[in-house]
């Protein structure tokens, strides 16, 4: 196992993951909590993850089964499948038909027929001094939010301006950003090594934003930086996603995440101040209550889901992984999560 550096950010992410999994084995077990090093996390952090520890424990208590079986669902998945077909969407609902609807409003997780958790549910987990923080790290980026929204065409729908609406008081920005510490490897997205069929390995080409008439200058940007500079900048990335998107004050029409992986879950966080919202995974039969606060956890690949928020004022946090990076140096494929049934 890699070692992480004490002075990296991503360390004290470890250290916050350390205690959260002590503290929920604990409750769930029912045992105490082992003594640990917190290292330089203070005290509101602490308590904030003491929290997320506690809703997932809830949530674990609570499993929702369900009898589709997640894995032969995503062998029926094109590797494309945006979810934004009517046709393909039905066909897909009438080869896996829910067996009945659920409404959640409390912590759960999800579990398919093969014991696979493919949801985790965690209304509440976030405190207000975590809402707090959100909220005044998207302030500071309102100038990026507002010139991301970018086009009014359909197909283009997470930057499109029909489906943003303004903030009644101004304090969020409506827009859509991606923050990574390696966009450009992503490459063209393909799987595999290189001296694979092109069709199916990794094919590490330009983006297309980089053959465009904008090409010039963004590798002259890209320049400024150099190598020492970037290892400096990794060593402030505290996310052990590689891509984290924030959006704000946006609706979002059926669809899925095609390029994320089936059996790694994509985390989403809600925060802000908007009137009640369903979040609906529509092949699933499953509505979730969405309110400021929540965390879902969930491969967007995998769940075809629907938002709709009119006013107020939302701000999602979406953290999630390009898996043609870890393909490229090389990291294992992740395996779906499984429910072990605890005494309860």
């Amino acid at each position: 196992m890699t070692t992480i550096p004490p002075d990296w950010a991503l360390y004290q992410t470890y250290l916050a993951g350390e205690l959260v999994y002590d503290t929920f084995m604990s409750k769930i077990h029912r045992q105490p909590v082992k003594p640990m090093s917190v290292g330089l996390l203070d005290v509101d952090t602490c308590i904030a993850l003491e929290q997320l520890a506690n809703v997932l424990a809830i949530a674990y208590f609570n499993p929702v089964h369900l009898k589709i079986d997640m894995v032969r669902y995503n062998d029926t998945l094109d590797k494309d499948e945006s979810g934004r077909s009517e046709t393909q969407e039905e066909n897909l609902f009438n080869r896996f038909p829910p067996e009945e609807e659920h409404f959640l409003t409390t912590p759960s997780v999800v579990i398919d027929s093969g014991g696979r958790i493919i949801v985790w549910y965690l209304p509440g987990a976030l405190t207000t001094m975590i809402m707090k923080d959100i909220h005044g790290a998207t302030h500071s980026m309102s100038g990026l939010l507002k010139h991301s929204i970018t086009t009014s065409k359909i197909t283009q729908w997470r930057t499109n301006q029909l489906n943003f609406h303004t903030s009644p008081d101004g304090m969020v920005a409506p827009g859509c950003i991606n923050i990574s510490p390696a966009w450009f490897q992503q490459g063209r997205e393909k799987h595999g090594f290189s001296n694979l069929d092109p069709e199916d390995g990794f094919s590490p080409e330009v983006s297309a934003a980089l053959k465009g008439d904008a090409s010039h200058n963004i590798t002259m940007s890209l320049q400024r930086y150099e190598l020492d500079e970037m290892h400096y900048h990794l060593q402030c990335w505290t996310s052990v996603f590689n891509v984290v998107s924030i959006i704000c004050n946006r609706r979002s029409p059926p669809h899925r995440d095609p390029k994320y992986r089936p059996a790694a879950f994509d985390i989403m966080t809600t925060a802000s101040m908007y009137h009640p919202v369903v979040m609906d995974f529509m092949n699933l039969g499953i509505k979730f209550l969405y309110d400021s606060g929540s965390i879902l956890a969930s491969s967007c690949r995998l769940v075809r889901h629907y938002m709709n928020v009119e006013e107020g004022n939302r701000i999602v946090t979406a953290w999630y992984m390009r898996d043609s990076i870890h393909n490229f140096v090389g990291t294992p494929s992740t395996e779906y999560a499984k429910y072990d049934r605890v005494n309860m």
